[in-house]
């Protein structure tokens, strides 16, 4: 059956609205010299969506010119271009044509007929791109005067102020509309019962005089219960009220899975490729807000896909799989929140290709290659600007796309973002999600008389440690709780909050467990507050570009709570470590021992790779037994660090499996854990082990010790 393709119409028509304000705001930075590499990168994802919306829907016009237009970004992008006031007037007017085009499609009421694009605008954007010189056309000024173009107007909107139509209309569901009515119904009834206590309350007070003290306390003990009984009543109808309001707002995810089924259709269809797409959990309700902001990322998410996770159809029966291939995109109800996953079926991430890369990009130094993590791998594909793809295409190597979804997913929607890939196997991309961003669990907290929340789901846990349970590693603070290595950051220092009464740490310390990504951080505060369900407010429009603050929540006696972003707060950790390093690092020397550290912790691996460097040693790290084995196998190391809690592996399976290797009968292994029991101790010797060092005695002068005698 036929797609009617006129229902998708609208909604590209409104996101293509703000598509184009950014790049209209953009163009008059570039003409005023007053542009930044941010908003260039900015212009140029708005553009790269705008014209893969336009192409799923065969608005060619559209698709030509932003293709052109994109050319020219990107030339800008990469510092191939030098802006200036004509490139900026040229691609402002690329922006007012585009917006005629949308003004078009929205009178014709999605009638995607448009007339073809203009070929003199294409050619000019095209000799832009090429770097050629482009005309400046001022009229009505002097051949001396060249004045800037003024600040562009927001992008020309149909008349109505409604806007799109599917914008600001929803369809509900009758039960939803009853259960609404049932509860206000509910809270006017608790409302009249509170005015009648009121009228109560002034008919007692005449009355007051000719009553003993006794009766007086009785009078006074039976209003306050009667007052508090109206007072819990009402505070729970509110609360279901709310709850009954937000679920008119969900939509089932499903919406989004008739147009993303048919993306992947069309793009597989240009690559010749086949492919399907299978859905589960499309019942799973969010906020119709959240589903709105993403739809671009999985639009992002889906194209890497196709394009790069799914191979050709001979690659496909070389490596014994079918020649079609799948992305299943699963939903599922995840505590508070939703998970959703992207998975295809197809050869994963190439890790070399993705080292190789980083070198060559300079963003990590040349002695790294092929030893970085898969962790670390995972972690630059999502670097503005980076793509495997050797061709330059409509569809990839752009190096444009998930540097979007880590910022909309992590950033924009409060969640969390992972990747899991195997090659030869298929990639998964995880997305952790809020239900709302309307109304979320918040931790409260007080620092040096300034309050601050976090929401809950970066929150891990919450420990009373003492001061003798922090340990000094490598020249920083950190706990050892559940296997992991967990540095502590005063958060008064981070935020730049100084102690003005020169408070001595107390003896029983609050940490605040938090995590984001991979990586773990223990925030050091003054004082708990409270964690309860609480209306975000969203910060004023002049403060929405800081990324500190996500928004503010007020409490019952109306004071502002600023909610920090922990992704921004745990980049300035990583910044202030790198700022200010603790010791004086130690030059490795190339012929300096080389030791393999192997734990499926981020902060174990980072902690123990820095003790090691400090000491003069090289390391190559691995996130599991399994990788730690593949890497032994490819590089002859001369010390082993493994833990024993892994997936995949674990450290005693590991230990064992090296010690099987012929160059690894006689290597020096380590196993570095938290299991402390004896009956672990000694089945770590039998497997091969040299020295077992529980992480809860752990003292990196020990470490030392331990393997400089190993080695020697």
């Amino acid at each position: 059956m036929a797609i009617d393709l006129k229902k998708f119409v609208l909604r590209f028509i409104d996101e293509g609205r703000g598509h184009l304000q950014t790049i209209s705001e953009g163009a008059f930075l570039l003409s005023a010299d007053e542009h930044t590499d941010a908003w260039i990168g900015e212009m140029f994802r708005a553009a790269h969506t705008l014209k893969g919306g336009a192409r799923m829907l065969k608005l060619q016009s559209i698709a030509d010119v932003t293709h052109h237009l994109e050319d020219v970004l990107s030339e800008l992008r990469d510092k191939k271009l030098t802006p200036d006031r004509a490139l900026g007037n040229l691609i402002h007017e690329s922006v007012e044509y585009l917006s005629g085009q949308l003004t078009q499609l929205f009178v014709s009421d999605g009638d995607n007929q448009l007339p073809p694009a203009d070929a003199s605008l294409c050619e000019r954007l095209a000799s832009a791109s090429r770097g050629e010189a482009v005309t400046l056309v001022v009229e009505a000024a002097g051949p001396a005067e060249k004045p800037l173009p003024t600040p562009p107007a927001p992008v020309p909107t149909i008349a109505v102020d409604s806007g799109i139509k599917q914008a600001d209309s929803v369809r509900v569901k009758l039960n939803k509309l009853d259960d609404l009515i049932d509860i206000l119904g509910e809270v006017l009834a608790g409302h009249d019962r509170l005015e009648q206590q009121i009228q109560n309350l002034s008919q007692l007070v005449p009355r007051l005089l000719g009553l003993s003290a006794e009766q007086l306390r009785q009078q006074i003990h039976d209003f306050s219960a009667q007052l508090k009984e109206s007072v819990q009543v009402q505070h729970l109808q509110m609360y279901e009220l709310y709850d009954v309001a937000a679920r008119i707002r969900m939509l089932p995810l499903s919406t989004l899975f008739e147009p993303i089924s048919l993306q992947v259709s069309e793009l597989a269809s240009t690559l010749n490729k086949q492919v399907v797409c299978r859905f589960v959990g499309g019942e799973v309700e969010i906020d119709r807000q959240l589903i709105d902001r993403l739809s671009e990322s999985l639009t992002h998410l889906l194209r890497n896909a196709v394009d790069h996770g799914i191979g050709d159809i001979d690659e496909r029966l070389a490596l014994g799989k079918s020649t079609r291939g799948t992305i299943t995109i699963s939903t599922q109800q995840d505590g508070s929140g939703i998970l959703l996953r992207v998975e295809d079926d197809g050869r994963g991430l190439n890790y070399e290709a993705i080292s190789a890369k980083a070198v060559s990009k300079g963003l990590v130094p040349a002695s790294m290659a092929g030893q970085l993590s898969e962790q670390e791998c995972n972690e630059l594909i999502f670097h503005p600007g980076f793509s495997t793809s050797k061709i330059v295409s409509e569809l990839s190597g752009r190096g444009v796309g998930l540097d979007v979804v880590r910022k909309t997913v992590v950033t924009d929607l409060q969640g969390d973002l992972q990747v899991h890939s195997r090659q030869g196997v298929g990639t998964c991309f995880s997305l952790r999600l809020p239900v709302s961003l309307a109304m979320m669990r918040i931790l409260q907290f007080e620092e040096q008389g300034h309050l601050f929340g976090l929401a809950a789901q970066y929150v891990v846990e919450v420990v009373e440690c003492t001061p003798e349970g922090i340990n000094d590693i490598a020249g920083r603070p950190a706990i050892i709780l559940h296997n992991e290595f967990i540095p502590v950051i005063c958060a008064g220092a981070l935020l730049g909050i100084h102690d003005r009464q020169g408070n001595v740490p107390p003896a029983g310390q609050r940490l605040i467990v938090v995590q984001n990504q991979y990586s773990k951080m223990a925030l050091r505060v003054d004082k708990l507050l409270d964690e309860r369900k609480m209306m975000i407010k969203p910060l004023p429009k002049n403060m929405q570009q800081q990324s500190l603050v996500s928004g503010m929540v007020q409490t019952p006696d109306n004071q502002l709570v600023s909610i920090l972003q922990v992704p921004a707060l745990m980049a300035m950790a990583q910044q202030s470590r790198q700022a200010s390093p603790p010791v004086q690092p130690v030059s490795v020397a190339q012929d300096a021992w080389h030791v393999l550290v192997v734990d499926d912790s981020l902060n174990t691996r980072e902690i123990e790779k820095n003790v090691l460097e400090a000491h003069g040693y090289q390391v190559t790290l691995a996130e599991d037994g399994l990788s730690g084995l593949q890497k032994a196998k490819l590089t002859q190391f001369d010390a082993v660090l493994t833990d024993v809690e892994m997936p995949f592996m674990d450290g005693f399976t590991f230990t064992k499996s090296l010690r099987g290797e012929k160059n690894y009968q006689h290597t020096p292994i380590i196993i570095v854990t938290s299991r402390a029991k004896e009956e672990d101790r000694r089945r770590g010797i039998q497997v091969g082990a040299d020295a077992y060092i529980a992480k809860g005695d752990f003292e990196q002068d020990s470490l030392i010790k331990t393997l400089k005698m190993l080695l020697c």
